[in-house]
């Protein structure tokens, strides 16, 4: 099985050379000009001795460079490595260092940080060091190099086995783990969108093009010749007019930028009568969130849960799990997917019974690079002798399949003896009027061992305390879950693609 994604840009190129591929601010970039720009890198790349089984790495801020030069990368049957740019220098360095890349493609605003901590990193080949913007002495003009070579495609095929990128957490010291994919596992997620009308679509991308939650749509988008339109930074407001002014028929966000936009003043149902498809991931989205998207819009909306690493993955389809009273959960295992839920001591839990979640999907990772016993430490292996890989999370099946997740094991709070998950104190807090959002977390008690404690953002202008807040909520709870108290901040610690960083709020005890 080969896989090109040079016939499908060459063919697109021919057929439909005016068509927009990349909208970023005011600029606009159509088909013609963006793929000869692509294969210019593929084919430069190639000259250079680069090919199968060759890094490349990308560290740049949203833009249609940075996309060009990703795609470019993989046109010339290299992976591409795109660095988290929230990550520390150190971090980078490290990622670059595990790596072992032999080019760089890298944008002015962390150029001086390249300058100061990558230059001596011995893989990195002194040709293929790429400016994206402003060429130096250390950094060539990438255009300016691109321009020697030739627009024809550089026709690579691709076995599916073959690498296609690594990604990286953003970690802030150490070396964080490569997790790497395959073609297989990227291409899976073509077939996964086909019926979503992407061909022809037009499709926001509002998070950082490094994240694995922006490859799920980023990529289908280059294989079909959608047009993207680009967030150099999410901002609520501005994604409101944007998803009015283009006519935005596909997007995906996390939660937190779903609650941003619904509780922006220029928030209105009318914006959204384009969209045709939804999608969320990253984090659980609430169902008080759900609720309101289903309400303001005709979209279909998809939830994903899953790892970066594959294998535990479960797809929500809102509108049928609203007609069968299951929105709070998040989906049912894709087809040829298994699930199933551990014990404490390894055993299988039955259906309703909440445990550590364990998957295997067509979409696995190879596991992690230079990592021999952190890939083993994600194993789990049936009676079978079949793979699946843990997730680290808490949740249970319920009797017709349905996945509801509880917590992450190490955000579960034990009060009393008891295991509290956190998730369905956040429920409860969201349902509360003027509740932006919430997290609650584990605070140290010498009563209990630990008790739970709520962070809440309030809607602007809201007059209601603390106190109202945790009565309110702790209405729909036990009394072993009731919420011991309430903190009010103006936003939540956030991760580069929105999950709420609830160490930092544990570390405020």
């Amino acid at each position: 099985m080969t896989l090109s994604l040079c016939e499908r840009l060459d063919s697109r190129r021919m057929n439909y050379p005016a068509r927009l591929a990349y909208i970023i601010d005011d600029i606009e970039r159509n088909n013609q000009t963006s793929i000869d720009h692509v294969f210019r890198i593929a084919n430069g790349l190639i000259a250079a001795g680069i090919g199968k089984g060759d890094r490349i790495a990308v560290l740049s801020r949203n833009s249609v460079e940075c996309a060009e030069a990703m795609t470019g990368i993989l046109c010339s049957g290299a992976s591409m490595v795109p660095v988290p740019n929230t990550a520390t220098p150190e971090a980078q360095r490290n990622m670059l260092l595990d790596s072992a890349v032999k080019g760089f493609f890298v944008s002015d605003q962390y150029r001086d940080a390249a300058l100061a901590h990558f230059m001596d990193i011995p893989s990195i080949r002194g040709d293929l060091r790429f400016a994206l913007e402003t060429a130096c002495e250390q950094f060539h003009d990438h255009t300016a190099w691109a321009t020697n070579f030739d627009v024809n495609s550089p026709n690579v095929q691709m076995a599916a086995r073959e690498e296609y990128d690594i990604l990286y957490s953003s970690g802030t010291t150490g070396i964080p783990k490569g997790i790497i994919h395959s073609h297989l596992a990227r291409n899976l997620l073509i077939s996964g969108f086909e019926k979503m009308e992407f061909e022809g679509g037009v499709v926001l991308t509002s998070t950082p093009l490094y994240s694995n939650t922006t490859i799920t749509t980023w990529w289908p988008s280059v294989w079909v010749g959608a047009t993207q339109v680009i967030m150099r930074k999410f901002n609520a407001e501005r994604a409101n007019e944007l998803i009015r002014d283009y006519a935005i028929t596909h997007a995906i966000l996390v939660p937190v930028q779903y609650q941003r936009m619904w509780a922006s003043s220029n928030h209105s149902p009318d914006n959204w009568k384009s969209v045709k498809w939804l999608f969320s991931t990253s984090a659980p989205l609430s169902l008080v969130m759900k609720e309101k998207i289903l309400a303001d819009t005709s979209a279909q909306l998809l939830e994903f849960y899953g790892l970066t690493e594959g294998g535990v993955a479960t797809t929500l389809i809102a509108r049928k799990a609203a007609e069968q009273g299951k929105l709070g959960s998040v989906g049912q295992v894709p087809p040829g997917g298994e699930l199933r839920i551990l014990g404490e001591d390894g055993e299988l839990l039955g259906p309703n019974e909440p445990g550590e979640i364990v998957g295997r999907t067509g979409i696995m990772s190879d596991g992690y690079l230079n990592r021999e016993e952190a890939t083993k430490a994600m194993h789990w292996f049936d009676e079978q002798g079949r793979l699946f890989y843990r997730s680290g999370d808490v949740g249970y099946l319920d009797e017709d399949g349905w996945l509801f997740l509880s917590d992450r094991i190490k955000d579960m709070i034990l009060s009393g003896g008891q295991n509290i998950y956190a998730t369905d104190l956040e429920q409860a807090l969201n349902a509360v009027p003027d509740v932006v959002e919430s997290a609650v977390v584990a605070k140290p008690s010498a009563e209990w061992g630990e008790t739970p404690w709520a962070f809440v953002v309030r809607r602007a202008n809201s007059e209601r305390i603390e106190e109202e807040i945790r009565l309110d909520a702790n209405k729909q709870l036990s009394a072993i879950q009731a919420i011991a108290g309430v903190t009010f901040m103006d936003e939540l610690p956030r991760s580069d693609i929105g999950k709420i960083l609830k160490r930092q709020l544990r570390d405020t005890f």
